[in-house]
């Protein structure tokens, strides 16, 4: 049975992940994840001073952190928050809901404007495996942004090409868009939008499109997981050919989140689609290791499989990715 990508590849990876963690500093001032859990205790325990004492040391300890601390007291324990403390956090809350309309009043502008987004670009190489074997440039583009407290709006680009012996043999381009609109405690409605343009997987392009109803099973300070599913309908346009087909489908997905360290991340995204006349699976394992609060390091592995996968094309594909991200 062959192996998934030859061992040089793995062991570069693997000292390359190894030391880009090593070279992590904290990537911004802000409360470590167990203090809420601490003040809790404190709480629980009728220790008022002690909560004083948790709120104050990390008062001095991440500054840069200061509103989300006292905010995160006063959610806990209100009257055990100074006066002073508490006019802060509700001065801040007003500050940002003017800061809301005004932005808002801009119309068009308010939706498109760039420096409200949160956008990461990254850049790095890529190995992969099935249709096409060989190392090739990787570039991805990721933007995410909640309008309100209802709704999320998340987009990904992924690009990655490679020539060999002056022959292009790989091109692909990979858009996601996924938006959610929350509709009680833990529940949302989602759609979710995919374009994928591979050149050597048989299929000029596919678009898929499907709604679900997704929830939130999981959301801790260390980890969140959430499931979704509904119907949806993809068309398919085969390579060198003018012939389209379309199906209707139903996707199901997870998303699972975990910090490992303060610097140190794994995401998992996962997700099957049951189509009138195939299976598709595809699943991203991401490590992530924050150098400093705009550089991040990325170790990706992606699969996917395809039932029906058109003729001279394999049905498993595998790639994986070692890149930078830069955080705007």
């Amino acid at each position: 049975m062959s192996k998934i990508f030859p061992v040089n590849v793995k062991s570069c990876f693997a000292a390359f992940i190894v030391l880009i963690a090593g070279m992590t500093v904290p990537a911004q001032a802000a409360p470590p994840a167990g203090l809420e859990d601490m003040l809790k205790t404190a709480v629980a325990n009728g220790d008022e001073a002690t909560f004083d004492m948790l709120v104050e040391t990390a008062l001095k300890t991440w500054p840069a952190s200061r509103l989300d601390i006292l905010k995160a007291a006063s959610d806990i324990q209100q009257e055990w928050v100074a006066i002073d403390f508490r006019s802060e956090v509700v001065e801040a809350a007003a500050a940002a809901e003017e800061a809301e309309r005004k932005s808002r009043a801009r119309g068009i502008i308010y939706f498109l404007d760039p420096s409200l987004w949160n956008t990461t670009a990254q850049f790095g190489a890529s190995s992969s495996t099935g249709d096409t074997d060989e190392k090739s440039i990787a570039l991805g583009l990721a933007m995410s942004r909640d309008f309100g407290a209802k709704w999320s709006h998340d987009f990904n680009l992924d690009f990655d090409f490679a020539r060999s012996q002056g022959v292009t043999t790989r091109r692909r381009i990979l858009s996601r868009l996924q938006t959610n609109y929350k509709i009680g405690k833990g529940y949302y409605v989602s759609n979710y939008f995919e374009a994928d343009f591979n050149k050597f997987s048989g299929f000029d392009h596919r678009l898929l499109d499907s709604v679900a109803i997704g929830a939130q099973l999981v959301k801790t300070d260390r980890q969140s997981l959430r499931l979704e599913g509904g119907p949806g309908v993809r068309v398919n346009n085969f390579e060198n050919s003018t012939e389209t087909s379309t199906e209707f489908l139903g996707r199901v997905s997870t998303t699972y989140d975990l910090k490992l360290t303060d610097n140190i991340d794994f995401k998992d995204q996962a997700s099957m689609i049951f189509g009138t006349g195939s299976i598709t699976f595809d699943n991203r394992a991401t490590f992530g290791a924050q150098i400093n609060t705009a550089l991040a390091a990325r170790l990706s592995f992606q699969v996917q499989y395809d039932s029906d996968a058109p003729v001279n094309a394999a049905a498993w594909d595998t790639v994986t990715r070692a890149t930078l991200v830069y955080k705007f």
